[in-house]
């Protein structure tokens, strides 16, 4: 699996392969440089780590279902981790927006097919990133996750957990 990971906005290219001679463990290529990983306690805010023979402890905060900021020792930081495809989208999103050109985004989200919410994530004056979790949506015995579609405010939350909503029901609308 291939992850870009920013923390304290610095960027690193992962690699996540299961080490198929140690059962549990993974190899996790950083930048290229290979490291034997073995996890050993791993809790909803918290992992413990073997870390190339090294045991580490790391807690990590989410925001809207997706990590925000990692603890290791005393120190915290900003941390975030993408596919490649999204971190991709973000560069060529920033250029658009620096250039004040590029196509127009969708303002709200909708329900893609019928379903029931279990989860809303913001509230009416959130800021938003592209791509952020802001609604779970059970559908067929299947939890799907609903993004944002742009960068910015949310205006309106439309529905609330536990509510039925039709396909293409309104959902989330953004300034």
């Amino acid at each position: 699996m291939k992850l870009v990971a920013v923390v304290a906005g610095k960027q690193f290219n992962l690699e996540i392969a299961e080490d198929s001679e140690r059962e549990g463990a993974f190899i996790v290529a950083i930048d290229g440089e290979k490291l034997p990983v073995d996890v050993i306690e791993l809790k909803p805010t918290s992992i413990t780590m073997g870390i190339d023979g090294k045991v580490g402890f790391f807690e990590f905060a989410r925001k809207q279902g997706k990590l925000a900021e990692m603890n290791i020792g005393n120190q915290s930081f900003v941390a975030e981790v993408k596919t490649p495809q999204e971190e991709q989208l973000t560069q060529i999103l920033a250029k658009y927006a620096r250039d004040g050109a590029g196509p127009s985004a969708q303002k709200c989200i909708t329900a893609p097919m019928p379903g029931k919410i279990l989860d809303i994530y913001v509230k009416e004056g959130d800021q938003v990133e592209l791509g952020t979790v802001v609604a779970v949506l059970e559908a067929m015995k299947m939890e799907n996750e609903l993004t944002s579609t742009v960068s910015g405010v949310v205006k309106k939350v439309a529905v609330t957990n536990g509510e039925v909503v039709t396909r293409d029901a309104l959902l989330i609308e953004f300034l």
